[in-house]
């Protein structure tokens, strides 16, 4: 049997300034197994900061605190963990009760901390609400409880895992005097089955209850009588006969409580609804711009590509010299150039366009005086046969032709988006716009082109509306079987003209194929780092306000390091609701920004393209992003010293 004092002080001193004038002094006394202690004095005397250093939450500056002759300053930070998880209870006076946890979490929080299992963890912490009286409050949350029941929850806590001392801090202090009674004649019955109490109170006559007093004054200690006397140790009940229980080898599991991790991290971002929501909804802001961007890039490169790949299977452009001139003086050299491209092999249609330039085309829909659309249009004069290539289908009395041909002049054709806009009456005589100055009759309507969409925003004219506007273009567009469009690209200028091909310049559309891999590539980049910027402001975001979370929730912190959670398992809890909220913010945002880039290509009418890992990728940035958000406050929260916390 261990002959010495279960705890014993040799000169210790904690101070908190430099000059030593605060804290304790030089304080010296024994407490032998199973006695009933009170430390007095009046506020500002040292006792919780005495407190702190019996319960191995402080270290001491100077002398030597041992228990069961052992001195505690060869305990590694593991050993005192452990210690205080298995065999001491505390007892503070602000109860340090989870408000947003059952009485049954609160009273097993120290067993969550020893890694006992769920079923027998239940067991033992509804067996010490029993002890206190309140196990019909079980399921209430801790906020719901008065104070003598928060107080009496925290003495259940504290008692829960059978410790061999319990350090009680004011436990009275905040409670009326039945309460105050009843809390401590629980502390008298446990110490009368042979747990040793040691409280602090600055009220004589809860300490006249203790066996014995030792009042700090000034940070010095010094033995007082009691009004108990002599009690008969028949009463006590040792719970353990060997009489050494501070130093049993105790090891808590070095990898306890993941599950346990991530149900304290959603009960606390339950317990802090806004403060979740607005955390979860800068991930979701930050993901969702990520995929939403991603999908709607990729859509829209498809879209390109597809245009290209489409164009460079069977499309030749062949520009001509001579332009407007050309198209308006004589038409039958245009006339006999189609010709001759005709009879190559392989072509399958040929139509021409003539081009003219925006800022030249004044379109209006009243007056040349008017103010211009709210959009720009293309304008341009047409053969039908072109028209019909690009996929627009005319609608109206008469096709789309070029006046050279026909005797059709001053007229036009809208494409649906410029008569939608311009709010055009039906075509026929009567209907109107004016172009280029001139007033010009609308003789039908087409709609958008399936190989040029902007037909819709287009107006065709005859040839003679085109005389009073400069710098147009002559383009012929032959259309040649699929696969084609290189060999005739490079035999139409000699059919043109054999003496001088270089008058052409021909251009087919094969030649730009390569460039929508360099877009592609070019547009991915400035996605990724968008998004790359997105998703840090959303982690620092997280870090800022989960840091602030820290500090409010410092009694917490220190109530865990008090029941001997080690500075990894607080780590842990942040970092598992860094996670949890990062996880569940990648998923939503993947949802919305999915949603996102499905409507942009609705109201465009694409074929959205979604990579198939755009979910898992999305939850992995979440993961990975709310781990990254959380390194910080977790790290500040487990270099949170127990004591210093419960004095914050």
């Amino acid at each position: 049997m261990n002959s010495a004092p279960l705890i014993e002080l040799r000169g210790v001193g904690r101070w908190f300034d430099g000059a030593g004038t605060s804290g304790i002094r030089d304080v010296s006394f024994c407490i032998e197994q199973g006695e009933f202690v009170a430390i007095v004095g009046p506020s500002g005397a040292g006792k919780s900061t005495l407190l702190n250093l019996l319960g191995l939450l402080d270290r001491p500056d100077a002398g030597t605190l041992l228990i069961e002759g052992i001195d505690t300053s060869t305990f590694s930070e593991r050993k005192r963990n452990e210690v205080r998880a298995a065999q001491i209870g505390f007892v503070f006076q602000s109860a340090f009760v989870l408000g947003d946890q059952s009485a049954l979490h609160n009273a097993a929080l120290g067993l969550r901390v020893q890694g006992v299992g769920l079923n027998a963890r239940a067991a033992q912490a509804y067996s010490a609400l029993r002890e206190v009286d309140i196990e019909s409050k079980w399921s209430t949350e801790g906020r719901l409880l008065s104070g003598g029941e928060r107080q009496r929850l925290a003495i259940a806590r504290a008692i829960a895992n059978r410790p061999a001392v319990i350090l009680a801090d004011e436990p009275t202090g905040n409670l009326d005097i039945a309460n105050s009674q009843r809390v401590i004649a629980q502390l008298k019955a446990l110490n009368n089955k042979g747990t040793t109490v040691i409280i602090i109170t600055h009220d004589d006559v809860i300490a006249a209850e203790a066996d014995r007093q030792i009042r700090i004054v000034d940070g010095q200690a010094t033995e007082i009588g009691s009004s108990v006397q002599n009690r008969d140790p028949s009463t006590r009940v040792s719970s353990d006969p060997d009489g050494s229980r501070l130093d049993k080898k105790v090891s808590l599991p070095s990898n306890r409580g993941i599950l346990d991790d991530f149900s304290d991290a959603i009960a606390a971002m339950s317990a802090r609804v806004l403060r979740t929501v607005l955390l979860m909804f800068a991930f979701v802001l930050g993901i969702s711009g990520l995929i939403a961007a991603t999908g709607m890039s990729e859509t829209a490169a498809a879209q390109v590509s597809e245009r290209l790949t489409q164009a460079a299977l069977d499309e030749v452009k062949i520009y001509v010299p001579g332009g407007a001139e050309l198209l308006l003086a004589d038409n039958s050299q245009l006339d006999d150039w189609v010709d001759s491209l005709r009879e190559l092999p392989h072509v399958v249609s040929i139509g021409y366009v003539a081009t003219a330039p925006a800022n030249s085309s004044r379109i209006r829909r009243l007056a040349d005086s008017a103010p211009p659309p709210p959009n720009e249009y293309f304008l341009i004069s047409a053969s039908s046969e072109y028209v019909k290539m690009m996929g627009g289908e005319p609608e109206g009395p008469t096709t789309i032709e070029l006046a050279g041909s026909h005797q059709i002049t001053r007229g036009a054709w809208l494409g649906s988006a410029v008569a939608d806009e311009l709010a055009v009456a039906t075509p026929g005589q009567g209907s109107t716009i004016w172009v280029a100055g001139e007033q010009v009759e609308v003789l039908g309507t087409f709609g958008a082109g399936e190989r040029s969409p902007q037909l819709a925003k287009t107006v065709v004219v005859t040839s003679d509306v085109l005389q009073r506007v400069t710098a147009v273009g002559v383009t012929i567009v032959i259309r040649t079987e699929p696969g084609y469009p290189a060999a005739v690209a490079d035999a139409a200028p000699f059919a043109l003209n054999p003496g001088n091909p270089a008058a052409f310049n021909v251009e087919t559309v094969a030649d730009l194929r390569q460039l929508r891999y360099g877009v592609a590539n070019d547009l991915g980049i400035l996605v990724a780092v968008l998004s790359a910027i997105l998703l840090a402001l959303a982690a620092v975001s997280a870090s800022t306000t989960m840091y602030l979370s820290v500090q409010a929730r410092a009694p917490e912190i220190a109530l865990r390091r008090a029941l001997g959670a080690s500075r990894v398992d607080i780590a842990r809890l942040f970092v598992a609701e860094g996670v949890l909220i990062g996880v569940v913010g990648g998923a939503a945002g993947a949802l919305v920004g999915t949603l996102g880039a499905l409507l942009v290509a609705h109201l465009q009418g694409w074929a959205p393209v979604l990579a198939a890992h755009t979910a898992p990728l999305s939850v992995g940035l979440g993961l990975l992003t709310g781990l990254v958000s959380a390194i910080v406050p977790s790290w500040v929260a487990s270099r949170y010293e127990p004591a210093q916390a419960i004095r914050g």
